[in-house]
């Protein structure tokens, strides 16, 4: 009855309930029901617990127990512990074993297996079944996906390495070039944390290819953003390629306004180039009304901003309601915003909603006692429910245009 209950408990793959119920009996069943949950685990891949039950038979079954465990890790591409296993059997493992690791292990995708099982095998045997891989279309796509999904990029170099050099060259091409892999690539794995890996497999690749897989990871880099990577693979082309390459780097920044990550940009060119991509780099900062940055610049061309320069840097903060860069950059020309140019500032301001800025400059006027500004923004600041500067405006105003400034409240 107990040996019953075992087997139904071996059935439903409870291992460690039938393994404690072999402690009910006697010796002979004992050992005959160890053996039936030794070949359960063995069957099911779970060899953990198969060498533990082994621990339990006699010492006349651990060497056919051991075997069956080796093959079984062998069956499931194991290579480690298949070694491990053979070791102790004093056997080296064959080459039908090793071959059939390696079609286990390239079919899973275990790419660095796949490398331990070519550097185990003699090297006529080795030749011959890598360009057997070659030979299976799915094989080899399966391999460099996965060589690209999980940075396994040097394994692919490294298995290259162990074969003659006229071999070498050849393999890495037909790996890399028969899968169209680069495509493949693109359309799966561009995220920002993946382009260091698609890169190394790029640079494995021969020339032409190597260059043209590069090129579309930069464009690819550039078009997303990703300014970082697309520097790191610009400097990877040959010139005029790495040169190209960083001009568009250039131009992207300089057109999201990223002054310093373009300022980077431009110091990795040569004079007279470098102080000619710094002069389009203060340009924009010119046309933005970017004072800060286009002082940076400008000490980096070994210079003072020209007055047509900051006027027009001050035209742009006006227009953008920036009254401290604004007042910077009148402070750099020698003199006061005017009253018309604080009107513009403030009305800009307060149609964008801005109350700290605007504090500044209502309060100017309301100390100038210049009504007729403070009129302008009266509606739109109480449309913004700016109340205090209401009152404040409010009360400032004539008897007769307090009356009609409250009505048209």
């Amino acid at each position: 009855m107990r040996k019953e209950l075992i087997k139904v408990l071996l059935e439903m793959g409870w291992i460690k309930k039938a393994l404690k119920g072999t402690s009910f009996l006697e010796e002979s069943e004992r050992i005959e029901m160890l053996e039936k949950i030794f070949n359960k685990c063995v069957e099911d891949g779970l060899l953990y617990k198969a060498k533990m039950i082994l621990e339990m038979l006699p010492d006349s079954k651990k060497k056919e127990g051991l075997e069956r465990i080796c093959q079984r890790c062998i069956g499931m591409g194991l290579i480690d512990e298949a070694e491990r296993l053979a070791n102790l059997l004093h056997k080296e493992l064959t080459v039908e074993e090793l071959e059939k690791m390696l079609i286990k292990c390239i079919e899973e995708g275990w790419i660095p297996k796949v490398r331990r099982i070519v550097e185990l095998l003699p090297e006529p045997k080795r030749v011959e079944l890598l360009e057997k891989i070659l030979t299976q279309q799915e094989w080899v796509e399966k391999i460099v996906r996965k060589s690209v999904e999980e940075a396994w990029v040097s394994e692919l170099k490294e298995i290259a390495e162990l074969l003659p050099m006229d071999k070498k060259k050849v393999w890495l091409e037909k790996i890399l070039l028969t899968t169209e892999w680069l495509e493949k690539a693109l359309a799966k794995c561009f995220e920002g944390d993946f382009i260091p890996k698609i890169r190394k497999v790029a640079e494995l690749l021969p020339e032409p290819n190597r260059t043209e897989g590069l090129e579309k990871i930069l464009i690819r880099c550039i078009e997303e953003g990703w300014i970082l990577q697309a520097k790191q693979t610009a400097q990877l082309l040959p010139e005029p390629n790495r040169t190209k390459g960083l001009e568009m780097i250039l131009e992207k920044c300089i057109e999201e306004g990223w002054i310093h990550k373009a300022k980077e940009i431009a110091e990795m060119f040569l004079e007279p180039e470098r102080t000619n991509k710094l002069g389009k780099i203060l340009e924009k900062c010119v046309k933005e009304g970017w004072i800060y940055e286009a002082e940076d610049i400008a000490k980096l061309l070994q210079r003072e901003l020209t007055l047509e320069e900051l006027e027009n840097i001050l035209k742009g903060c006006i227009e953008s309601g920036w009254i401290d860069e604004a007042e910077e950059v009148t402070k750099l020309m020698g003199r006061k915003l005017t009253a018309e140019e604080l009107e513009k500032i403030l009305i800009r301001c307060v149609e964008g909603g801005w109350i700290y800025k605007a504090k500044k400059i209502i309060a100017y006027f309301l100390e100038a006692k210049r009504v007729e500004e403070l009129e302008k923004v009266l509606i739109k600041c109480a449309e913004n429910g700016w109340i205090f500067e209401v009152k404040r405006i409010v009360d400032v105003l004539p008897e007769s245009k307090k009356i009609e400034g409250l009505k048209r409240l």
